[in-house]
């Protein structure tokens, strides 16, 4: 004879099939919660990547700026004047263009830092900024440009009038040896980027 079971069998079923469910639900949300984490460390690393991408077009920038400042000066004085002339606004403006960069939502700030006091090198504080979705991002690098050239002591500056032949045949000699000088430097041995940093 078989016995009443009153239902229990329907009762242990609907208790495993709530067991599976909350297991399942449970497992659910951790797969989506994980899938959220794994969407903001990839739209984090993003706008560090543009960050930095930034920087390093303008790095590139000041490179080509660096080996036209060399073609074009022929002392330490003309060098230094390339990066400053016009409170260094004419070179800031060259060296964040990147109208032919694929950069998307970048703002860059660019100023020259009077705050190292070296005679021969000149600073740049560069800041880039990323907004991306709701997360926003800054670095700052700061570029040194290194002049090459010595400078010229005022005891060593003569008047033009007083100039002899023999004072001509070295000036001559000296622009050779200054033409020989410019075609070894190298444009990156003169530019730094230091302390690139997240803000």
């Amino acid at each position: 004879m078989l016995r009443k079971n009153n239902g229990s069998i329907l009762i242990m079923t609907v208790f495993v099939f709530l067991l599976v469910n909350i297991i399942a639900i449970s497992c659910s949300a951790l797969i989506l919660s994980n899938n959220k984490y794994a969407k903001y460390d990839y739209e984090e690393a993003y706008i560090k990547e543009q960050c930095l991408s930034k920087i390093e077009l303008i790095y590139s920038n000041i490179l080509k700026e660096v080996e036209l400042a060399l073609d074009k000066s022929d002392g330490y004085d003309s060098f230094e004047n390339y990066f400053t002339e016009n409170n260094s606004c004419d070179f800031i403006n060259r060296i964040s263009d990147i109208s032919d960069a694929s950069l998307e939502d970048t703002r860059c700030n660019i100023n020259k830092v009077d705050s190292y006091n070296v005679e021969d090198s000149i600073y740049y504080k560069v800041v880039s900024e990323v907004e991306y979705k709701q997360f926003d991002k800054a670095f700052v690098a700061y570029i040194k440009i290194k002049n090459p050239f010595l400078k010229e002591k005022d005891s060593e500056k003569t008047d033009q009038n007083e100039i002899t032949e023999s004072e001509e045949n070295n000036i001559d000699e000296a622009t050779d040896k200054n033409k020989e000088y410019k075609k070894q430097i190298k444009p990156s041995d003169l530019v730094v980027v230091f302390n690139c940093e997240e803000v």
